[in-house]
């Protein structure tokens, strides 16, 4: 293999990489995790066999307005704290070429060409991956989504608890209808917030034909951009406080209320979009270049985040 066809390979990368995944290809549209990323909702981890988080889950039970000055005080054990464990999932995306290839792009910007292309839709491949992973119906080989993290009724083994036992660990859901759609967002907002200026839902999502239907709802004073201004050139709707966006990697008709302060996607700090060294394989006239992912959706609070369901 040649060596300037790795450094090519190595230096494009990080380019590409900083561009942010500005993709010009007719296929993917990463839309939702690059908003997540734009809004703080990817977060770099150290790593470990688990991904663990600390839960304080319950009122004390002690608390009591005291009667007298002498009033007994409970001396029962408290208990108020638990955890949460997700194991991480693995993402690969191998870039492979033939030596074929270098050959015939052994010079000039032919061979940048080349190189540029391989890498932009290696890059273009992972993150629709996630993106594609994060609304699957079901946990794709370990790696949870949407949807089942935020279930129809709340309930799942979620972070290795049981919330059809423990229902303090229940997400928010409702059944909607398109007719009461506004009414109902509302409702699911006001369950996540728990209370006026309660820690609420920042960002809501679904399929483009649910964005379409509750942007139907909308009178012209409640559309706004998003830089914050209202006018014609809507780029992200709102509701309340929240941004409503959708993704194409989506179809059902429910739309997810999510609190990115508890509900993000976690990727450890060495191994988010990490290119591996290119390496000849064995046997073959052939090169091939890795990029690997170590990272799991997680939520610390269910109760913060919530679903409406069959929006019809």
């Amino acid at each position: 293999m040649s060596v300037p066809f790795t450094q090519l390979v190595s230096t494009t990368f990080d380019d590409v990489v900083n561009e942010r995944n500005q993709a010009q290809d007719q296929w993917s549209e990463s839309a939702f995790l690059r908003y997540l990323e734009r809004k703080g909702g990817v977060k770099k981890t150290k790593g470990g066999a688990t991904l663990k988080m600390g839960l304080d889950y319950q009122i004390n039970s002690g608390n009591d307005f005291l009667a007298t000055d002498s009033t007994a005080v409970s001396t029962s054990k408290t208990s108020v704290i638990t955890e949460a464990q997700y194991t991480y999932a693995q993402l690969v995306v191998p870039a492979t070429w033939s030596h074929y290839d270098e050959a015939l792009n052994a010079g000039g910007n032919d061979k940048l060409d080349l190189v540029t292309a391989i890498v932009r839709n290696a890059i273009s491949s992972h993150d629709q991956a996630v993106e594609t992973g994060m609304f699957a119906s079901s946990a794709t080989d370990g790696f949870e989504s949407l949807v089942t993290l935020l279930t129809e009724d709340g309930t799942g083994t979620i972070g290795g608890i049981v919330a059809g036992t423990e229902t303090w660990w229940k997400n928010q859901f409702l059944d909607a209808t398109a007719s009461t759609l506004v009414a109902d967002m509302t409702t699911i907002y006001n369950s996540c917030a728990k209370g006026s200026g309660g820690s609420y839902p920042n960002v809501i999502v679904g399929g483009a034909t649910m964005h379409a239907t509750y942007e139907g709802k909308l009178v012209a004073n409640q559309r706004f951009i998003d830089g914050g201004t209202a006018n014609g050139a809507f780029k992200i709707l709102q509701f309340k406080n929240s941004d409503v966006v959708f993704t194409n990697s989506y179809s059902d008709t429910n739309l997810f209320f999510v609190n990115t302060d508890s509900l993000k996607l976690h990727v450890v700090s060495g191994a988010w979009r990490k290119r591996r060294q290119p390496m000849d394989i064995t046997g073959y006239a052939m090169t091939q270049m890795q990029i690997q992912s170590v990272l799991q959706i997680a939520t610390s609070n269910r109760s913060r985040s919530g679903v409406l369901f069959d929006i019809a």
